[in-house]
């Protein structure tokens, strides 16, 4: 069985903020933090509830009704959880660039458009990053998600390459 240096898990869950409250409990001797938002507003430098975080991420959802008409069905709360496997310590700054990359590819916010998803990436561990999106686009839309756990994967790969981190556990 191949092993991956970069191991990419993307799934659907119906609650952004038992999502969020589950990914805050870090391991021990790491304390957890916003490392980007859709939003310039979050930063990483400010503490926000999670609740209120969740809150803001699900707005789309809560206005898709009036907007479009049609109720949002569930699992609407896209997680893609990314750990770093190869024991190499990868810096905020090449998360963030892996982070915009898996947005790009996967849909959840392609370059250049405002009416994206949602989405924030946390760090709760020294070898991860978990970024959470919701699926409906600020516009009320669904956003084209199709292939998106392949194309996280493939991403992960290529910045794998990119980054020449080898295996060293």
């Amino acid at each position: 069985m191949p092993t991956y240096p970069l191991l990419c898990d993307v799934r659907r869950t119906e609650s952004t903020v038992d999502l969020l409250s589950s990914l805050h409990r870090s391991e021990p001797g790491f304390a957890p933090y916003l490392l980007t938002a859709w939003s310039p507003e979050l930063t990483a430098q400010d503490t926000v509830a999670l609740p209120y975080l969740a809150l803001l991420l699900d707005e789309p959802i809560a206005l898709r009704k009036p907007r479009t008409g049609h109720a949002a069905a569930r699992r609407l709360t896209w997680h893609c959880a990314i750990r770093n496997t190869t024991g190499v310590e990868v810096d905020d700054d090449a998360w963030f660039e892996l982070t915009r990359e898996v947005l790009d590819v996967t849909g959840i916010e392609p370059d250049g458009d405002p009416s994206a998803c949602r989405w924030v990436a946390m760090r709760n561990q020294a070898d991860g990053l978990d970024i959470v999106a919701t699926v409906i686009r600020q516009d009320g839309r669904w956003a084209r998600l199709h292939h998106d756990a392949y194309d996280a994967r493939a991403t992960c790969m290529h910045f794998v390459y990119d980054h020449g981190l080898t295996q060293t556990r």
